[in-house]
């Protein structure tokens, strides 16, 4: 008999095709809209002196979870696998093309984490700032790994974390889409949201 957690697994077990890419993109649209723009307001039900801390807390795992979405978006879009195989010690490594593989060789249960699809993101996309494409994404794995895992009372706001995601959202979206966007995720005080995607 399954377990309970076993059973939870099975409505998310699937092996994803090159079509999936628009649902991982929505997703992602969505959830980074959200964090642009999300302010202490939102909150109104959370006392005053937590809205803050809220508010950042949420506003980063938007973006740690949108960015994981659009990753596995840019490689299935690009034909690229984001199952892994079912038996890994055989087959190709990640990165290997979804055309490269039979649908019954991929697990349907276990995707490469962010860290593994960030790794290999330059075999998959020519981006032209890689260096900078890879800080941003990996100042986002920390923010969704950190804000999934723990809480602290306070956070030291450094701008610059913001902005190397933006940058690097920037350049995938371009290059993985062919869309151009304007990101601002407004944290600091006064900072207004941006996100605009044409």
């Amino acid at each position: 008999m399954a377990s309970v957690e076993q059973t939870a697994k099975e409505h998310f077990a699937k092996v994803f095709v090159k079509d999936d890419w628009t649902l991982f993109k929505e997703m992602a649209d969505i959830n980074f809209a959200e964090a642009a723009t999300l302010t202490k307001s939102t909150f109104r039900k959370i006392p005053e002196q937590r809205r803050l801390l809220v508010r950042n807390v949420r506003k980063r795992l938007l973006i740690g979870i949108g960015t994981e979405l659009l990753i596995k978006a840019a490689y299935l879009k690009s034909g690229y696998a984001i199952n892994k195989l079912q038996d890994s010690a055989s087959g190709p490594k990640c990165p290997y093309r979804l055309a490269d593989v039979e649908p019954q060789q991929l697990n349907p249960y276990d995707t490469f984490t962010l860290a593994q699809l960030t790794d290999q993101l330059r075999k998959v996309l020519p981006l032209s700032s890689p260096t900078s494409v890879l800080e941003g994404l990996r100042v986002a794995k920390v923010f969704r790994n950190k804000e999934g895992h723990v809480v602290t009372r306070t956070h030291r706001f450094d701008p610059s974390s913001y902005q190397a995601i933006e940058r690097a959202l920037v350049e995938i979206y371009s290059c993985a889409f062919g869309e151009d966007l304007s990101v601002r995720f407004a944290v600091a005080h006064g900072e207004r949201g941006t996100w605009r995607v044409s």
